[in-house]
């Protein structure tokens, strides 16, 4: 048993390299992490319910604007947000996520937790199995 043990325990590197391998499949990424910290700086404005401006959205991440602007032209294309008018004032342009990218951020929470309660499973049975 103590066999057993040994092949189960938890290995963070490699948790994590599974849950890189499912984003490089499920999520608009690029060479960059661009895509990625975009992905999810618009998921969670759409998780707190308050789209970020253009400016806003710029100003959160340490790109440069031409590259985030680059990016960002490809997820509306994609389908992943859109840029729409503020109803309170025109000349602020929001960006907001669509159901795409709302379904595939709640995929991706399910990828992430599985992996870890699996991997802290893991961990618990072979805690429960030395002593």
């Amino acid at each position: 048993m103590s066999q057993e043990v040994c092949q189960s325990r938890f290995i963070f590197s490699q948790c994590v390299r599974h849950i890189r391998t499912w984003e490089d499949a499920h999520l608009p990424l690029s060479q960059s992490r661009i895509a990625f910290d975009l992905f999810m700086l618009i998921a969670q404005s759409s998780q707190i319910e308050q789209p970020m401006t253009l400016k806003e959205l710029f100003n959160s991440l340490k790109y440069s604007e031409r590259g985030v602007r680059y990016v960002l032209d490809q997820f509306v294309d994609g389908g992943w947000c859109e840029i729409v008018g503020s109803e309170k004032d025109k000349r602020f342009r929001l960006v907001v996520a669509s159901q795409r990218l709302t379904d595939k951020l709640a995929e991706y929470e399910q990828v992430v937790l599985s992996n870890y309660r699996s991997s802290h499973l893991t961990l618990s049975v072979s805690a429960g199995s030395s002593v």
